[in-house]
């Protein structure tokens, strides 16, 4: 048992490992973490102690599933703890797609011990430091804790990390030997999150050419969101009249109904007015976006103006298109400065007739004549119901999504990086609103059927799965401009589905609708038999 240096250095209270884990996630204010039924009574019972709500789950997949739809969806840090550690190996692909995605989780894992290494314990691997070295590559931060006095520390310093700049995992690795030891932890550094300051000069210099511009366009990614700037977003489009185009994680940065939103997606996924917008601009301001492959259409946009590209990450600034003004900064404060900046030079709202030139080139889209259901038909149906919230999968069959109409921010949620689909069942899973939406296709709810199974009685929404019998793929290998494969191959899962989720089967415009609108106070499954013949609006 060691003791304090000096007093005033400590928290002043002598604790085990598992009591200074529960008291550091209470201090940096934790209120919720995901762990498995498995989990030690001894931390439960601390973290019960520490007010701190635990959400029991069935698998090591299920925790981080729902851990990384909690960040999605309240924009911050989803907290996972697991023991032991080497369970966490079956969420890799759910880390790795949050690394990917920019989200923040705070991953706290064990090892069995520190000291007596290569008995061959249950659960341990080759060496102590194969589990680490396994997630280096996809967490922000990983560190392992030696002793009880700087486990503090660490795991603040987890946090931290995990929410400071480009938001991404964070790992932290704790010896099972602590939960036997007692010791002094050390006080809290207080560390908080960090967020990059815009170069003032470089701010002045967006001013300048935003001010000499004819014809600007705002290209919105999802850090607008993740760095909670939508209402600065609005006000500079609103102040000099610039029309808006969003990635598809970036939906509800401005409403769809605004008269300055042209649009998502770029280059051939463009819609009509955000193509002709795009082709006359003379001044392009990219915020938050790394021009993935999938909002781009495969880097099909071709970009004639300037280009300022907003983007806290340094590293992703010239992957696609090289700027001509890079900017490494958080993209509301950089915002913040620029409309400060901005304002001193004009006293007026700027007038350039943006919402009459949308309007003209807005193009609706009409679907051939088909008798069962398309995708595209589900975003109607869709349109006429008051979603509160809505998670998507994207894929062959739900990738027209990306064209329903969202007007508050924070409401949509899905991923373009498609290393899983979990983001369908793992925000339906936790919902307790009947007016939430889940989207996802045959693949997604049959790889996550064990965590719907588990929260059928407990959840509330409507999860829609579009089975088009998995006939159809979508392709990103071939070209790099994605497109829809058909398989030649129909299997429905009709059966697995009725028998697995009591789900609902619609076959038709009509039985879709009423399926939708028909409230249960449960969890609903609905099983939308799409046309394995149908056509995607955004390919036409």
């Amino acid at each position: 048992m060691s003791q304090p240096k000096r007093k005033e250095e400590t928290v002043g209270k002598e604790m085990k490992g598992e009591e200074a884990i529960a008291y550091t996630l209470k201090d940096i204010g934790i209120k919720e973490v995901f762990l498995t039924y498995d989990t030690p009574s001894l931390l439960l019972d601390q973290l019960i102690k520490y007010e701190i709500k635990p959400n029991l789950c069935n698998s090591t997949r299920e925790a981080v599933i729902l851990a990384d739809s909690y960040s999605r969806e309240n924009n911050t840090v989803g907290t996972v703890i697991q023991i032991p550690g080497v369970k966490l190996l079956e969420a890799t692909d759910i880390i790795s797609q949050a690394y990917v995605d920019s989200q923040p989780l705070l991953i706290i894992s064990s090892l069995r011990s520190y000291r007596d290494t290569g008995k061959s314990r249950v659960g341990e691997l080759r060496t102590p430091d194969d589990l680490m070295e396994i997630f280096k590559p996809i967490t922000k931060m990983a560190e392992r804790v030696l002793n009880i006095e700087e486990l503090i520390f660490t795991i603040e310093k987890g946090y931290k990390e995990a929410l400071s700049n480009r938001n991404r995992p964070a790992y932290v690795e704790v010896p099972e030997d602590l939960f036997k030891l007692k010791a002094y932890p050390l006080t809290p550094a207080e560390q908080k999150p960090e967020k990059k300051a815009p170069d003032k000069n470089t701010v002045a210099k967006v001013a300048e050419l935003l001010n000499n511009s004819k014809n600007p366009v705002i290209l919105a990614g999802y850090g607008v969101l993740a760095s909670g700037a939508h209402k600065e977003l609005l006000e500079l489009a609103e102040l000099l009249d610039i029309p808006v185009i969003l990635t598809f994680r970036a939906k509800g940065s401005i409403p769809s109904s605004h008269p300055l939103f042209a649009g998502e997606g770029l280059g051939l996924f463009a819609t009509e007015e955000g193509r002709h917008i795009i082709e006359e601009s003379d001044l392009i301001i990219a915020l938050g976006t790394k021009f993935n492959q999938l909002s781009t259409a495969g880097w099909s946009m071709k970009i004639k103006g300037y280009l300022v590209n907003v983007n806290v990450d340094g590293e992703d600034i010239s992957k696609v298109y090289m700027p001509h003004v890079p900017v490494v900064a958080d993209v509301g404060l950089f915002l913040r400065e620029l409309l400060n900046t901005i304002k001193t030079k004009i006293k007026e709202p700027i007038k350039r007739g943006t919402a009459e030139k949308i309007k003209k080139f807005k193009k609706a889209i009409s679907l051939p004549t088909h008798s069962e259901i398309w995708p595209y038909d589900v975003v109607m149906a869709l349109e006429n119901y008051n979603f509160s919230k809505i998670f998507v999968d994207i894929s062959s069959t739900t990738l027209d999504l990306v064209r329903i109409p969202v007007e508050k921010p924070n409401t949509w949620f899905t991923s373009e990086s498609l290393i899983n689909r979990s983001i369908g069942v793992g925000g339906i899973s936790r919902s307790n609103d009947e007016n939430v939406i889940a989207v996802t296709d045959i693949k997604g709810v049959l790889d996550n059927a064990s965590i719907l199974v588990a929260r059928m009685n407990k959840a509330k929404g409507k999860l829609l799965v579009l089975n088009d019998g998995k006939s159809s793929i979508l392709d990103v290998v071939t070209s790099d401009i994605p497109s829809i494969v058909k398989t030649g191959q129909i299997e429905r899962f009709d059966e697995v589905l009725t028998r697995m989720f009591n789900a609902v089967n619609v076959s038709n415009i009509e039985e879709l609708k009423k399926a939708i609108n028909e409230n249960t106070g449960n969890l609903k499954v609905i099983n939308v038999k799409i046309d394995p013949n149908f056509e995607s609006v955004l390919f036409k």
